[in-house]
């Protein structure tokens, strides 16, 4: 604010005698500046310095003699030098002229000054007028005090808080504070992309307001709980819902506000959207629970590898199928053991190919019990890769085919036999409805097996022949007698040929009668 004057001398005994109102204050200013940290200085109404405090040097580093021979454009930075033309042609000049009022109240405001060691220091100008006996104007006082340090702390902490607010509105997690009547009376704009609605539009609504209704009421009952106690919280896990009617959870922390008093005054919380993380555990859930339902199936065993081919899981029907208990099976990492040595090398190759098709995941094999005993089993096999397209495990579903295996190799021989002695063979049960046909009958038929069983046998014989079969041949065979005679049979209604029937009785494991076998002969 001091206007250059090289010429004039700053020390109040040098003040002219034409001006002892001057004189006066400096005599009174020059007690104060030796204790005062501030600059003190005047100027006269033809704005040049007149008086300047020593302090200058202690602020700005710069005695008063190098301070007055500079340039006020070499005093000051460029922003503030600009500043101090501003407020000189609008708030000073202006009533040192009479064109405004001195209102009495000191012209404030606030700029750098450069320091002789090249830094800027922040300083609060504050100027009055000084007038003499008749109330006249005679000179500005001016008063500049160091804040560097309070500026510096408050530009620091506006900063802080600018990028607290940023980080604040910016931020995924809903930041929220309430009332002491639970209404929130702030929130970002983090909800807005979950719900759907404007941050603006829930101010002064509860965190309830949105939530699921299966949910809200023990929800308010556990938050009143906390709220009656004054008692921060954390996992409070809150299920929403948005505008469109989808499910939100989110897991809400957050802390009580209390008056000078003690009195509860609201919550300031953040809640973090955890929707993906519900959901996944939920599926978790419901995939452990699939998990011990296989676990549990007495037929189907379970068996789950690891990147190193090592046994991590072993159901109690894979210990009844293969004779392994689940420690044994575990510790001794006997997986290839399951396998003939000569289908070992094949089936970690099978395990660790990448294949699309579900029929490549599904093999049957012979397999060794504990006991040596090979039996037959139906492997489904879900190989597992990570990223990188690594192998990282396998899951087993193991079906024991044995029995059937077996069975379907009697029947083969079985068929093949009948085809050859040119005997159609079927098997009914106790109201003659077809539970097997042989291959050479199908063949004759030209029908699946699939499509003649559950038929009855009725269908096959002309009326005549199937009053004969029901009154004397199933009769014959309840007794445990075999029947025979010439009938007429024909599978497809037409076409109706003469054969030679025999019918005998079938009886299960107890002795009783569980159905009937039809062998049909040519009778030529």
């Amino acid at each position: 604010m001091e206007t250059d004057h090289p010429s004039r001398k700053l020390f109040a005994g040098e003040i002219q005698e034409e001006n002892p109102d001057i004189r006066a204050k400096l005599e009174l200013l020059n007690l104060l500046e030796h204790a005062s940290s501030d600059v003190i200085w005047i100027m006269d109404l033809q704005l040049r310095t007149v008086y300047m405090s020593p302090s200058v040097e202690k602020n700005l580093g710069y005695t008063i003699e190098e301070y007055i021979k500079m340039p006020l454009s070499e005093r000051l930075p460029r922003e503030s030098y600009e500043l101090t033309q501003k407020i000189m042609l609008t708030k000073i000049l202006p009533v040192v002229k009479g064109e405004k009022p001195d209102t009495g109240e000191p012209i404030v405001y606030e700029m750098l000054h450069k320091h002789k060691g090249g830094k800027l220091a922040w300083g609060e100008v504050s100027i009055n007028f000084l007038r003499n006996n008749k109330g006249e104007i005679t000179s500005i006082l001016g008063i500049t005090r160091n804040i560097h340090d309070r500026k510096t702390a408050q530009l620091a902490l506006t900063e802080s808080r600018e990028q607290y607010r940023q980080l604040v509105e910016k931020s995924p997690d809903w930041i929220w504070e309430t009332d002491a009547d639970n209404r929130l009376t702030y929130i970002n704009t983090a909800p807005e992309k979950v719900l759907g609605i404007p941050a603006s539009d829930l101010i002064g609504r509860t965190p309830f307001d949105f939530s699921d209704q299966e949910a809200v009421e023990n929800e308010k009952a556990l938050f009143e709980n906390i709220r009656k106690a004054g008692l921060p919280f954390s996992g409070f896990l809150q299920v929403i819902r948005d505008r469109y009617g989808r499910l939100v959870y989110l897991d809400v922390s957050a802390n009580p506000s209390f008056d000078k008093n003690g009195k509860l005054t609201g919550y300031r919380g953040v809640g973090r959207n955890v929707t993906e993380k519900q959901t996944a555990l939920r599926k978790l859930e419901r995939l452990e629970n699939f998990k011990n339902f296989i676990l549990g199936l007495p037929l189907f065993a379970l068996i789950e590898l690891d990147d190193s081919m090592e046994i991590i899981e072993w159901s109690a029907a894979a210990t009844h199928i293969f004779g392994y208990d689940r420690n044994s099976a575990m510790v001794e990492n006997l997986f290839l053991s399951l396998w003939e040595p000569a289908r070992r090398k094949s089936i970690v190759a099978t395990i660790k190919r990448k294949v699309k098709s579900p029929e490549a995941r599904t093999v049957e094999s012979s397999n060794i019990r504990k006991d040596g005993t090979l039996i037959r089993c139906r492997w489904f096999i879900d190989s597992r890769f990570d990223a990188m397209g690594k192998f990282s495990g396998a899951v087993f579903i193991i079906h024991e085919v044995t029995d059937s295996y077996r069975m379907e190799h009697v029947n083969d021989g079985f068929d093949s036999l009948t085809k050859a002695a040119g005997i159609e063979v079927f098997f009914t049960d106790l109201k003659l409805n077809l539970t097997y046909v042989s291959e050479y009958l199908c063949d004759f038929a030209g029908k699946s097996s699939d499509r003649l069983t559950g038929q009855n046998a009725r269908k096959f014989f002309d009326s005549a022949s199937f009053k004969m079969i029901a009154e004397q041949g199933v009769s014959f065979a309840k007794r445990n007698l075999k029947w025979s005679d010439s009938v007429r049979f024909s599978i497809t209604g037409e076409g109706w040929n003469q054969r030679k029937l025999e019918v005998s009785g079938l009886s299960d494991s107890s002795g009783k009668l569980s159905g009937y076998i039809f062998l049909l002969m040519s009778t030529r």
